[in-house]
């Protein structure tokens, strides 16, 4: 008779982690500290034509500091972002696509003027730091692009060089003979005068 009068109890179809009011995730508020370089990462991306990526290998702090000294005495400035600090400065930027670069330890570089040649040459002095790509005026490069585009650019200089080296002599020769040819041309017209 107990038997009988047990209540029967239909399951319910939807799994279990539906049901479950535990399964949303609070993300954290982001700490004031992380903001506030969160700011200054976004400063330096706006105030910079040359953003380059370094995957930064495990080194002491004093080799951290030769690095960083060394970019600075040439106007470029190493900064090491955490991952969150960068998630929180690019989130809503046309690079937020760059946040699959900082999975593992990376670094940023900034630079105000386009230096690619005398960075790939700081870079090869410092094997703990590897560069992977670059941003360009907003476009973006992997570092076979960017050791392409450095030869390119010493092409282009020395072409102009060239230029002007060649242009040089034929202006200072200009220069020089201008005022014997214009007292040729006066005295050419006072013997017409005359005759």
């Amino acid at each position: 008779m107990i038997e009988v009068c047990k209540p029967i109890f239909v399951p319910d179809p939807t799994p279990e982690w539906e049901t479950c009011t535990k399964n949303q995730v609070e993300v954290p508020p982001p700490h004031p500290y992380e903001v506030l370089l969160a700011n200054e990462l976004n400063k330096n991306w706006e105030a910079s034509r040359m953003i380059l990526f370094y995957n930064v290998t495990s080194m002491p702090e004093a080799d951290q500091r030769q690095i960083r000294n060394t970019f600075h005495k040439k106007d470029l400035y190493f900064h090491h972002y955490s991952q969150r600090v960068v998630e929180l400065a690019l989130h809503n930027t046309p690079f937020a696509s760059a946040l699959y670069l900082f999975q593992s330890e990376t670094a940023l570089l900034f630079s105000e003027a386009i230096s690619i040649d005398k960075v790939l040459k700081l870079s090869r002095k410092f094997p703990q730091v590897a560069l992977m790509a670059g941003i360009i005026d907003n476009v973006f490069y992997s570092r076979s692009q960017l050791q392409a585009l450095s030869e390119v650019l010493k092409q282009d200089s020395l072409q102009e060089l060239a230029q002007f080296l060649d242009l040089l002599p034929s202006k200072l020769c200009g220069t020089v003979d201008h005022h014997t040819r214009m007292l040729c041309h006066y005295l050419g017209e006072v013997s017409n005068r005359q005759s």
